[in-house]
């Protein structure tokens, strides 16, 4: 479709202490080096705001075939030069790279690393440290759950980048549970650019999501997009599945 669509094969969820674990460093290294050197014309912000809109789009796009988004796409690819935009599918590549090596929040430790993100809106991005404590003081019982449910649901009504879906992540590979198949999550911000981070984190570590730009209070969703694992695990008719059998329960007895 366009110059950021890579290899978009979900990579499994992997644990922290996996082969190749030195690399997530590197590839952040990299990362901020190459951000540093792309668009210098544009302000930080305004580059890693279209370098994550652009590939979402784009990742959206490759099961979507929507001509509203390709157009979506290229208009923010028109403010950028040839170069800029080969550095810019090379930003990806290191997401992909470093998300290959080990899961964790690669995008969110950048943004508060540079401090780009939004001030107005208090931006704060949990440190991924913070997101495997809670995942664990609220995750904690996923193997007892799913003796009576066929996948868990988690919802992230304020979501970041999607740490703390992460981390649920590596707590259920730790307990033997496969995310890929027995994970739901459904992830809202209020921030386009937080929910673009989320998007593309989730859907390279292969987590079945929808995620949502909206707001949590009012209830109110702007835009969705779902990770190439939604459409390759089909959970529409999963979810749906779900609902009809959670229906018939209530006129059960216990």
């Amino acid at each position: 479709m366009t110059q950021l669509t890579l290899d978009i094969a979900p990579r499994r969820v992997q644990r922290k202490n996996a082969p190749g674990n030195t690399g997530y460093q590197k590839f952040q290294r990299s990362f901020i080096r190459l951000l540093g050197e792309t668009a210098r014309y544009h302000h930080r912000h305004e580059v890693f705001r279209d370098l994550v809109a652009m590939g979402t789009l784009a990742m959206q796009n490759a099961f979507l075939r929507s001509p509203v988004l390709e157009e979506e796409y290229l208009a923010i690819a028109g403010r950028y030069q040839a170069e800029d935009m080969t550095r810019m599918a090379q930003l990806i590549g290191c997401i992909a790279g470093a998300l290959d090596c080990r899961a964790g929040d690669f995008l969110g430790e950048i943004f508060m690393e540079l401090e780009i993100g939004s001030t107005h809106m208090g931006q704060f991005f949990t440190p991924y440290s913070a997101s495997r404590l809670m995942a664990k003081l609220t995750v904690s019982h996923m193997a007892k759950q799913l003796e009576r449910h066929p996948f868990i649901t988690l919802d992230d009504p304020t979501c970041g980048a999607g740490s703390m879906v992460i981390a649920a992540c590596e707590l259920m590979l730790d307990q033997g549970i496969n995310p890929q198949q027995k994970l739901y999550a459904r992830c809202t911000d209020i921030d386009a650019v937080a929910a673009h981070m989320c998007y593309l984190q989730l859907s390279y570590l292969g987590v079945p999501a929808e995620v949502v730009v909206g707001n949590s209070l009012t209830l109110k969703a702007y835009r969705s997009y779902r990770t190439p694992m939604w459409y390759i695990g089909n959970w529409g008719q999963q979810l749906a599945a779900r609902d009809l059998v959670d229906g018939f329960r209530r006129f059960l007895p216990d």
